[in-house]
């Protein structure tokens, strides 16, 4: 069977890559290379709930585009960067880097930005096609925040932020009728410069597991029900091998297989003579961490990138980016063993992002 994946890049020019993986040969291909506007190049995208519509984070702009197929990918709109005045300005290094999709009506697109001036969450309603139509809130963290990765427990009540300059982890319930976030409260981290970077929530909705990336652990937070606060649980699971100096090392995405039966986690090396890491843990019923399976070097330092992504159809085919040398991977988790099957090098500027699994 054939899959395709998008992939976007770091730097300009903007652009999106369809890679296609045959699962029968074992073999990754380039089919589409989509010039998007110049300077706005996808760090961090994701589809909506129809697969029908990207949205991105793109440098000083979060942006939409519409799906036709694989190869037919088409700019719809892009939006500034919202909160602080200096956000959107070219004089400021501050720069869209994480965006999620709501998968329940009204269907809004919440977005972070990120280095200075990055104290407000951006929240963008769509319009009948999913395009981004116009930003309806920009809902305030603290002025010496800078949130990288979000995500919304089962019922998409409540969004919790993984805040890496603030060092804390951020709590907001969603309203139903508007999407509008209202702030819940906030929890610092286990230590001072831990840097919370991403999270990922089990649908039981107990367990949160929040990545570290100075701390290059995996903390097991708990979700108290009546505050739906997260709650330590003074439990983490390294993500590079312990003795190795943590100062070369930054943890980067954690998540979940399609199951959820198992939770995969990466980090990257600070220096290209080093290699990144990606780590895989047993999952219980319940959401709680059995055991760590493995923790195994990934090929290259993974640059910014070293970002897993678990196909959602089935536990067997996860993706692996990096733009250290430019490449996409692609992994079979077989037997709670992780063994790469195919490799696509693309020289590219900026290449590669994260990648998304269209089919």
């Amino acid at each position: 069977m054939l899959h395709h994946l998008m992939i976007g890049t770091w730097t300009p020019p903007g652009a999106i890559f369809t890679v296609e993986f045959d699962d029968e040969s074992l073999s990754l291909k380039l089919i589409k290379k989509t010039t998007i506007p110049h300077d706005e190049p996808i760090s961090w995208m994701t589809f909506d709930h129809t697969k029908k519509n990207i949205y991105g984070a793109s440098m000083k702009k979060f942006s939409s585009y519409s799906v036709v197929s694989s190869t037919e990918i088409v700019h719809h709109a892009s939006h500034p960067i919202g909160g602080h005045p200096q956000a959107s300005s070219s004089d400021s290094n501050t720069r869209a880097i994480f965006v999620l999709a709501a998968k329940n009506a009204p269907f809004n697109v919440y977005g972070n930005p990120f280095y200075k001036y990055a104290g407000y969450g951006n929240v963008f309603s769509v319009n009948e096609s999913g395009g981004l139509e116009s930003n309806i809130q920009n809902y305030e963290y603290s002025p010496d925040s800078a949130i990288h990765g979000m995500v919304f427990d089962a019922s998409e009540t409540y969004l919790y932020s993984a805040d890496m300059w603030g060092d804390k982890i951020w709590t907001h319930e969603k309203d139903s009728q508007t999407g509008h976030l209202t702030l819940v409260g906030s929890l610092s981290a286990p230590s001072a410069g831990d840097h919370p970077r991403w999270v990922e929530i089990h649908p039981s909705g107990t367990y949160l597991y929040v990545l570290m990336e100075a701390g290059n652990n995996l903390a097991v937070y708990v979700i108290d029900k009546r505050t739906h606060m997260p709650v330590f649980t003074h439990m983490t699971y390294p993500v590079v091998p312990p003795g190795l100096n943590l100062k070369m090392y930054r943890a980067d995405v954690v998540f979940l297989s399609h199951s959820s039966r198992y939770l995969f986690a990466t980090s990257r090396a600070n220096s290209f003579d080093l290699t990144g890491y990606i780590s895989a843990f047993k999952i219980g019923p319940a959401g709680n961490v059995e055991r760590q399976l493995f923790l195994q070097p990934t090929p290259t330092s993974g640059g910014h990138s070293n970002a897993i992504s678990p196909c959602d159809f089935s536990d067997e085919w996860l993706a692996l980016t990096d733009d250290h040398k430019g490449g996409v991977e692609i992994y079979r988790f077989h037997e709670e063993f992780l063994a790469r099957v195919a490799r696509l090098d693309i020289v590219d500027p900026g290449f590669g992002m994260n990648a998304i699994w269209y089919d």
